[in-house]
């Protein structure tokens, strides 16, 4: 069988219509894939891997309105609450084993436990109602009495059953002008963490804080009487 040399040229040079519109797609669709991920429109599958998200938390209390100051009481100063090592930064405590502490990778508390808690206890010893003045530290305000404060731990304790939440600070009465410690005391409290998460333990500490809150307030009334006497 004998072949047309211009007819075979003719097939060569001439691509099928079939082949121009593969050609086509195969050069439109890195531009579309890349408007698809320039405008988050893209599917799950082109998106890039999302960065890791740090969740962070407080320690909030609001109490209640709280009592007009006591006029013949004396004026209390409430000094920067200090911290046990471990607890001394943001990162949020658990721990699964006896005796070691380890912290949550992506949940941080907004700010050190301590430094968060300094705000919570001049607004407890405030709504007391029990002195003439609550201020803090470097307000040059004139102060009759120190409540100085160390938190010993805040920590999620993930061996029991249910998991608890354990908060304990110890808190000290100091007479300014004789330096004379009036009282001192630890303040514990534990809370049941519903589930096992990061939040839930949030949720738990706040439940706790607001209890120890409370338990100080007591404690600065019965100071307060016995000076009073």
């Amino acid at each position: 069988m004998l072949l047309d040399p211009e007819s075979e040229l003719l097939n060569l040079s001439l691509p099928t219509a079939s082949a121009v519109r593969r050609a086509a797609c195969r050069l439109c669709l890195p531009s579309v894939v890349s408007v698809l991920v320039l405008t988050g429109c893209a599917p799950s599958f082109l998106q890039p891997p999302a960065a890791d998200i740090t969740h962070t938390y407080l320690l909030e209390w609001q109490g209640t309105a709280g009592k007009a100051g006591a006029t013949d009481g004396p004026n209390l100063l409430v000094s920067p609450v200090l911290a046990a090592p471990g607890f001394d930064s943001s990162d949020m405590a658990y721990m699964r084993t006896p005796h070691e502490i380890e912290y949550f990778a992506r949940h941080r508390w907004v700010d050190s436990p301590a430094r968060m808690l300094e705000p919570l206890l001049i607004r407890a010893a405030t709504q007391s109602g029990l002195y003439r003045s609550v201020t803090e530290a470097g307000s040059g305000a004139r102060a009759d009495w120190r409540l100085d404060s160390k938190l010993l731990h805040l920590q999620q304790v993930c061996r029991l059953n249910p998991s608890e939440l354990q908060l304990a600070l110890r808190v000290s009465l100091v007479e300014v002008a004789s330096a004379r410690l009036i009282a001192s005391r630890v303040l514990s409290v534990s809370e049941p963490i519903a589930e096992r998460s990061p939040y839930a333990g949030v949720e738990a500490a706040n439940r706790a804080v607001a209890r120890l809150l409370n338990e100080l307030q007591q404690f600065l009334e019965a100071q307060t009487r016995k000076g009073k006497n």
